[in-house]
């Protein structure tokens, strides 16, 4: 059942962009106020989650792969680095929140400014950075298959990115969704270390909260946290149930049983779908050309996880 509830979950993520959009547009809340709303309200229900299970989380004798874990390399070559391994848990915690926090900030102005199933693509080169950031860790290469998927899913971004650079916001959304995807790698590697500790309620509840807190002062600098209609508390609630409860926490959950190559087929399913979200949802049909680069960046990101 683990591979149907993610591939649930990943559909499920995949609304996140679409619900940032109808929040700005239907009801004025700015994509940094609807980040704070995401967490603030999923914050009670895992805590509430965490009381329900009342016994400590078991220390497990190998790293347990979690949400958005950083990838594992094929046999035979060295296990990546673990670079935060020697941080105490609160301080992973903190540091993951942060990152997600910046994270959601980024890729928030992504789906406003560019099109919905752009940003989430752009957003999803996480792994191939993480990846990346081994290698150079490291200084070991990864397979060829790596570097080919790499180079499909950069020249997939840029015909998905081409026709914007024309419309200067746009392309400035563009830029916001790949630097999102900075702060999502940094974010899986924090989650990958705590999870060896923690279980999943307790962590998530944990960098939910921190994160609810890290996005108020952005939220109330940007000046538009309160829904100038009714509308807007029913987007918050689907960002903060189904998108992170229902997405982020159903994922974490699923992918620990599973190898990371079916995880990371599993989780293609979230991109994929926020193309057709939008295009059902908001009306956003991509270009021809655009379509082929997504279908790149889809083939490329495949390629690269299953390579590793």
């Amino acid at each position: 059942m683990d591979f149907p509830i993610l591939l649930l979950g990943g559909a499920v993520l995949g609304l996140a962009g679409v619900f940032v959009r109808l929040a700005d547009v239907t009801a004025g809340i700015g994509p940094f106020a609807s980040a704070f709303w995401r967490m603030t309200f999923a914050t009670p229900i895992l805590l509430a989650w965490v009381l329900l299970q009342r016994r400590p989380a078991p220390a497990p004798a190998a790293p347990v792969p979690a949400d958005g874990a950083a990838p594992q390399w094929h046999r035979g070559r060295p296990q990546p680095p673990a670079p935060l391994a020697h941080w105490p848990t609160w301080a992973l915690a903190l540091f993951a929140a942060v990152m997600f926090s910046l994270d959601l900030v980024f890729f928030h102005v992504a789906a406003i400014w560019t099109e919905v199933g752009s940003a989430t693509l752009e957003s999803n080169f996480a792994p191939v950075l993480i990846t990346l950031a081994f290698w150079g860790m490291t200084r070991v290469a990864p397979r060829p298959a790596f570097l080919a998927g790499l180079a499909a899913a950069l020249g997939g971004a840029t015909l998905m990115i081409g026709p914007n650079f024309d419309h200067s916001r746009a392309l400035l959304g563009d830029c916001a969704g790949l630097v999102s995807a900075v702060f999502y790698a940094a974010y899986q590697v924090g989650v990958q270390q705590a999870r060896q500790r923690l279980s999943t309620a307790p962590l998530m509840a944990m960098v939910t909260g921190l994160a609810a807190l890290v996005l108020l002062p952005f939220a109330l600098v940007e000046g538009r946290m309160w829904p100038t209609a009714p509308i807007g508390w029913a987007w918050m609630l689907g960002l903060a149930l189904l998108v992170q409860i229902g997405g982020q926490v159903v994922i974490a959950y699923a992918v620990r049983r599973l190898s990371p190559v079916l995880s990371s087929v599993g989780l293609l399913v979230q991109p994929a779908m926020a193309v057709v979200y939008a295009w059902v949802l908001l009306g956003e049909a991509l270009a021809p050309l655009q379509l082929l680069g997504a279908g790149l960046v889809l083939a490329g990101i495949y390629v690269a996880r299953r390579s590793l």
